[in-house]
C-alpha cells in the first residue's frame, strides 16, 4: 500500500527463500522506498551526492533496453520488471540483492547506481 504498511502473505514469502533470484520482500521494501517521495516513479529518494539526472538516464536506458530484449532474451531478468520504471526498480533491487552478479554483467550502470543508492556491495557477499 503507497502510504500504509507492508502486508505479505505467508505463502509469497516462501518461494523468495529459494535462490531463484526473485525476493517479493526486497520488490516491495523497494516499492516503499520508491513512495517516500510520493510517487512510485522508480526514482526514490536518492542521497546527497548521488545524481538524480544519472539514474533516470541510466534507468531509462536499461528499463528502454529490456523492454526491447524482453520477447527476445531477457537474460535471467523477469519480463515483469518491463511492466512499468516502478516495477523495474523493484525488479533490479530483488536482482541487486539476491543475483548481483546478473545484474553487473547484464545492467552494469544499473549495479553502481543500486550500490551507492543501498550504499553496500553484494557482489563482495557473494564471492
Amino acid at each position: 500500500w503507497g502510504r500504509g504498511p507492508v502486508i505479505l502473505s505467508w505463502a509469497d514469502i516462501e518461494p523468495a527463500r529459494g535462490d531463484n533470484g526473485s525476493n517479493v520482500v526486497l520488490h516491495e521494501f523497494a516499492h516503499k522506498l520508491d513512495f517516500l517521495d510520493g510517487a512510485a516513479n522508480g526514482i526514490p529518494p536518492l542521497h546527497p551526492g548521488n545524481s538524480q539526472q544519472e539514474w533516470a538516464r541510466d534507468f531509462t536506458h536499461a528499463y528502454e533496453d529490456l523492454s526491447e530484449h524482453s520477447f527476445h532474451h531477457s537474460g535471467g531478468i523477469d519480463r515483469y520488471a518491463t511492466t512499468n520504471p516502478a516495477e523495474f526498480f523493484a525488479v533490479m533491487t530483488e536482482i541487486f540483492f539476491e543475483d548481483p552478479r546478473l545484474l553487473q554483467t547484464q545492467y552494469p550502470k544499473i549495479y553502481d547506481e543500486l550500490r551507492r543508492f543501498y550504499r553496500q556491495d553484494p557482489i563482495k557477499r557473494h564471492l
